[in-house]
């Protein structure tokens, strides 16, 4: 009974439940860390005061136990006292350094000590050794605000580290002069976080392509992908046009792209095209839901299922269709509304877009309007049914024109530009024109194209259709806009037949990638392919003065034969024949017209 009064003593004295709670910790960790020494037998249990009769010793042992639990008990409630104490000086000295720091002062000036005052000699906590348990001072990476309890990052400094941030230094560049004052961590006060440097982890994305380097959270990311094409092209003599046979660049790319916050994307993009070099991207998307999202900038439009919904890299021939590669939407600035529905089965785009094809500015205060849908019936059925990745659909674009036109020259195997036939540029000796605007002609009047379009991928099998029709306007100097019918078509398909599987065009991981090194033996996977395509322009396009009849034709068709050999996901090497068939003789450097010609053409390509 009288280890109990001092068990009271003890807990009258403490002046917290805390201290209670860590007496009765102690005191059972003290007392019953042996079970074997203290457990009794039930029947002893029965009867307290004869147990303790019979165990005189054990209850001096147990006396004793309680007296020293009570000086543990002082020893804590000391160290708590002497945390408190040092809590309240390190409180005390970051108030102290948020008012210095809130003050303004002239940094050249000001000595190093002085930044952070938890280092002068005259500090009590200068001393390490005057912490308990700590030999460093955490203080906050940036400028501090007077509520301290709203940091939200921090890091150690120890006596000989100081860590400030200094903004850049004046002059010149994207900074502003006087050490770039502007900068967030010293120009906002209220609502500026001041969480300092983040942390990045680098990483490959091997499924959905690019070096990637983000935040823990993953909220914060930046990425590079890149591509580069390389063609080596062999043209019957004499070609049409200037074409002539030689090894080409067609495209070299880099892109920049990542988040700002998981829900805000961008990406910034640059091409070189033969022998220019321009702004490819530049965007900002909004996915705070996949159903409904907005893209601003310019960015691939949503018109022909080939150029919106097959990346140039994914292509089943080196290029496009001859209505795709000459009438497309192409990347324009505007602003879309986007997503997918009723759990992906509907794909759907909508914008308005300025009226240049691979235009950078407006010519006007027109716009295009654009629409694309695409459904997919039965995308989340099994995958031995046949028909799960049929894919139908179409798009529109729609819009009155006036600037320079675009194509300037129709081709058989290069994007719409405002390139003349008569332009030194390499474009007029990689590719075939079969027609070309007069000198003056503009894009002017009504625009209205369409195309309906299918797609069907089943096991290593890809088909692809598209019938396009419409009409554009154009005008000469001195005439009066004339609405030109445009028709075309064509018809597409290929099979991998090392295995591979797919249910949309993409990049081939082989099952082997290619490798000639002993163990590692592989010859990458294989796609032949085929397809037919045909364009006609109503002759209206001669008799109308828009070109001249003499040099060029209104109809062209092309036949493909091919071969793709993926060695891994990030090589691909396209082997192709393309026969071309005008409707007329075409122009030739040699002066003789030709009515046909062959073009062997291999394609090597990175992306990565």
């Amino acid at each position: 009974m009288r280890g109990v009064s001092q068990i009271l003593a003890t807990i009258r004295r403490t002046d917290s439940w805390l201290h209670v709670f860590v007496a009765c910790i102690v005191f059972g960790w003290t007392e019953f860390g042996n079970a074997e020494e203290l457990s009794l037998p039930t029947a002893q249990r029965a009867d307290p005061a004869e147990f303790a009769a019979q165990n005189a010793n054990e209850a001096i042992d147990f006396v004793e136990s309680m007296r020293v639990l009570e000086r543990r008990i002082d020893l804590l409630m000391k160290q708590n006292e002497d945390l408190e104490r040092h809590n309240n000086r390190l409180a005390a000295q970051f108030d102290d350094l948020s008012r210095r720091i809130e003050k303004p002062f002239d940094q050249k000036k000001l000595p190093q000590d002085s930044y952070f005052s938890l280092y002068s000699d005259s500090n009590p906590l200068a001393d390490p050794e005057s912490l308990p348990d700590s030999s460093n001072v955490v203080v906050p990476t940036n400028y501090l605000s007077s509520d301290l309890q709203q940091s939200r990052k921090a890091f150690s400094l120890t006596r000989n580290e100081v860590d400030l941030d200094v903004p850049h230094a004046a002059g010149g560049g994207s900074k502003a002069s006087g050490g770039d004052p502007t900068s967030t961590g010293r120009a906002q006060e209220d609502g500026n976080r001041h969480v300092g440097k983040l942390a990045l982890k680098p990483y490959y994305d091997f499924d959905s392509d690019g070096f990637r380097f983000t935040t823990e959270d993953n909220e914060f990311s930046f990425g590079v992908r890149g591509l580069v094409q390389l063609d080596g092209k062999a043209y019957s003599e004499p070609s049409p046009g200037f074409a002539s046979s030689g090894f080409y660049t067609p495209r070299s790319r880099f892109y920049f792209e990542g988040q700002l916050t998981k829900p805000i994307q961008y990406e910034f993009s640059f091409q070189q095209t033969y022998d220019s070099v321009n702004l490819l991207d530049a965007y900002v998307n909004f996915n705070y839901d996949p159903a409904f999202q907005v893209r601003l900038g310019r960015y691939k439009t949503p018109f022909t299922y080939e150029w919106y919904r097959v990346h140039i890299w994914d292509l089943l021939a080196p290029e496009r269709s001859l209505f795709a590669t000459n009438f497309e939407g192409q990347r324009r600035f505007g602003a879309m509304g986007w997503g997918t529905l009723f759990e992906n089965r509907v794909e759907y785009a909508v914008g308005s877009f300025n009226t240049q094809r691979n235009g950078y500015q407006p010519f006007n205060n027109l716009q295009d309007v654009m629409a694309f849908v695409n459904f997919k019936p039965f995308y989340n059925e099994d995958r031995s049914f046949a028909l799960r990745d049929l894919q139908f659909g179409g798009s529109v674009n729609a819009g009155y024109e006036n600037q320079p036109v675009a194509p300037a020259a129709l081709r058989t195997n290069n994007a719409p530009s405002t390139s003349a036939v008569s332009d030194s540029g390499a474009v007029n000796f990689a590719t075939l024109p079969f027609l070309a605007f007069n000198q003056g002609v503009t894009e002017h009047g009504g625009r209205a194209l369409w195309e309906l379009h299918t797609a069907w991928y089943h096991g290593g099998l890809t088909v692809l259709g598209a019938w396009q029709s419409g009409t554009e306007s154009y005008s000469t100097a001195a005439g009066a806009p004339s609405r030109i019918p445009i028709n075309g078509w064509f018809l597409q398909a290929g099979y991998i037949f090392t295995g591979e599987t797919i249910r949309d065009r993409t990049l081939i991981d082989p099952l082997h990638p290619f490798d000639l090194r002993p163990g590692r033996l592989g010859f990458g996977a294989f796609e032949p392919t085929a397809r037919y395509s045909e364009l006609t322009l109503d002759r209206r396009v001669f008799s109308d003065g828009l070109a001249d009849p003499s040099l060029w034709t209104n109809q062209a068709k092309l036949v493909d034969i091919g071969l793709n050999w993926y060695l891994n996901k990030f090589v691909k090497v396209y082997f192709d024949w393309e026969h071309a068939m005008f409707g007329s003789p075409v122009s030739s450097a040699s002066g003789h017209p030709q009515q046909a010609n062959d073009l062997f053409w291999i394609r090597t390509q990175i992306y990565f």
